[in-house]
């Protein structure tokens, strides 16, 4: 294997053209982070006189005597908009002769006149079709009407960040000074152009580059991992699924962070033993021995690549199901209002389920992990521990798609850990305050759910939203006159506001009425019945003590079954409904229908 490598000055790549095959990565860099990082780190050395490597571009000759970029695009193209931009900003500028020929040496090195063609011929061709030409329009100045994409959207932002850079420069240091950083910029900043003998033997290079993920994420070696592996005639095939799996990270917001998508992927459907694969340790992982065996992504490069594809979409899907709530997967967004909608370690069982997995089955392991997250949050375990749990789990649930094999495998797994943790769940439950269910929209959903239990269990609708209704204090969270008759302080009077018990649902229209019971001189917990007894929710409802419905209902039975009634509100009447709450609780987070009290 035949290699050449070479320091190069950005002046000497006027020696090259340069293309971007389209398989390749379309730019990604962001104008403020890597951009802006860039230009600092190059400024930072402008003092100093001194060479300044700024990396290594791999490329090989390609059949029309130009370069393909194996690796390094995202670098060039940044020094591409960086030419672009001055020299856009030098041309309203009047300049001495010197000067000048600095504006024609940086003109040379976006494009050259063909003679032959009479066309133009730009040193960095992108083929990706991200980039429509864009960069081709911006190097020879000529007009770009194309719908943008979002890769184009970071050129153009790169483009303003750099011509803002040093339009700055010119404000304040003066175009003499400004000249002289700009050929700084041209003549010390270096890069080592690395030259292969082909396309197989640059890939391999890219791959010794950076077998430790430095510098790239492990998405990018992979793909390039699966070019090696494929002959060229289907490099096609590798492009457009690699394109779907951006299109499906891209629709859930984690285009530019893909390393969470990968890190679950392989946990859950390939990492066997209980050592839990962190993001730098991918790649390693996956050129190992181990998980060549395990991907078989040498033998079979693109049924690797369709079920990473596969996947992602998955992944995408619930994602999105977990931020905002979805019809088609209403237990996945559950999961996201009873962890957090920015969780996602539930994704770590769901990604392990069969390619083929139908959405019945993904619902149904959903609920059930809606329920663990329920106790696990009120136990407050980490989600590191969690973590663990699920790594082990994932592995049982590994290609399952009938529910009743994820019920078998749950009842060996999920219920019996929460049965061993009942009696922490428990006193844990008992003792704790609404808040640490925060943020609001998880303890409306909790008390909501309890709720919906609770209409299930006396035969009436089911509410699909708690989103509007607002979380009353019965005890009053700002009694009158700060008087805190019954408790001998403040903080035994607030120790009891913000129990569980002491909470319920309501319409924000009662709970005005209801901010005017707050005499404990008073009767004051009789007017507040007064007013519970207008709400939608039962719980609410029933708080009222003459509340009742016909005879020998199960309203009426459950009243008397649990003891909910209640003449007066104190600390003991507070301890007794957060008693009540806790069966309720059992009910509605259930593993395989099965209470885990059971």
């Amino acid at each position: 294997m035949e290699v050449k490598a070479e320091v190069l000055s950005i002046a000497k790549l006027s020696d090259y053209f340069f293309v971007v095959p389209d398989y390749q990565r379309e730019y990604v860099w962001k104008e403020d982070d890597e951009v802006e990082q860039f230009l600092q780190d190059i400024d930072n050395e402008v003092e100093s006189g001194q060479s300044y490597f700024i990396g290594s571009i791999i490329i090989v000759k390609n059949n029309n005597g130009k370069y393909d970029v194996i690796d390094g695009q995202q670098r060039l193209t940044t020094i591409v908009l960086s030419l672009c931009a001055i020299r856009d900003l030098l041309s309203q500028i009047e300049l001495n002769e010197s000067q000048d020929k600095i504006l024609s040496k940086i003109k040379s090195l976006l494009y050259e006149y063909d003679l032959e063609t009479g066309k133009d011929n730009v040193r960095l061709e992108l083929q990706y079709p991200e980039s429509k030409d864009f960069l081709d329009s911006l190097i020879t100045n000529t007009n770009f009407n194309e719908e943008t994409t979002p890769s184009i959207i970071r050129m153009q932002e790169a483009y303003k960040t750099i011509r803002t850079f040093y339009s700055d420069k010119i404000s304040t240091l003066g175009i003499d000074k400004t000249i002289e950083d700009i050929r700084y910029f041209l003549t010390k900043v270096e890069l080592v152009k690395i030259l292969s003998e082909n396309l197989s033997s640059a890939l391999k290079i890219f791959e010794t580059i950076n077998q430790r993920g430095a510098g790239l994420n492990a998405m990018d070696l992979i793909k390039n991992l699966l070019f090696s592996n494929v002959i060229e005639s289907k490099f096609d095939r590798i492009k457009d699924i690699w394109k779907k799996i951006g299109e499906n990270l891209h629709k859930c917001g984690e285009e530019n962070m893909p390393m969470r998508f990968l890190r679950y992927f392989f946990i859950a459907r390939y990492i066997v033993g209980t050592e839990i694969l962190r993001e730098d340790s991918i790649y390693k992982w996956l050129i190992s021995p181990e998980g060549k065996k395990a991907t078989s992504y040498e033998t079979k490069p693109i049924e690797f690549a369709k079920e990473l594809a596969t996947l992602s979409e998955r992944y995408s899907n619930l994602v999105c199901a977990t931020e905002e709530y979805s019809s088609n997967y209403p237990n996945i967004s559950h999961i996201g209002l009873v962890n957090k909608v920015k969780s996602r370690q539930h994704l770590i069982l769901l990604l392990a389920l069969h390619q083929n997995a139908g959405q019945n089955a993904l619902e149904y392991l959903a609920k059930q992990i809606e329920s663990f997250f329920f106790y696990t949050v009120t136990m407050h375990i980490q989600a590191k521990s969690n973590e663990g749990q699920f790594v082990r789990w994932a592995q049982k649930l590994r290609n399952k798609y009938e529910i009743q094999d994820i019920a078998d495998i749950l009842d060996e797994t999920m219920l019996p850990y929460l049965k061993d943790k009942l009696v922490d769940f428990k006193t844990a439950f008992l003792n704790i305050n609404h808040y640490q269910y925060n943020p609001l929209y998880r303890q409306k959903y909790i008390l909501g759910k309890m709720e919906n239990t609770l209409a299930a269990k006396c035969n009436l609708p089911l509410k699909d939203s708690f989103y509007d209704y607002q979380i009353e204090h019965i005890l009053p969270q700002s009694p009158k006159d700060g008087n805190y008759i019954n408790y001998e302080d403040a903080t035994a009077y607030y120790t009891q506001v913000y129990r569980l018990g002491n909470v319920t649902l309501i319409e924000g229209t009662i709970n005005q009425a209801l901010n005017k019971c707050n005499n404990l001189s008073d009767n004051w917990f009789e007017k507040k019945q007064a007013e519970y007894c207008k709400s939608s929710i039962l719980i609410t409802q029933m708080l009222d003590d003459d509340f009742y419905i016909g005879v020998n209902t199960a309203i009426n039975r459950f009243k008397v079954n649990t003891g909910y009634s209640f003449s007066e509100w104190n600390s003991e009447t507070i301890s007794k409904r957060q008693s009540i709450l806790l069966e309720l609780a059992l009910d509605s987070w259930k593993i395989n229908n099965k209470r885990i009290d059971q």
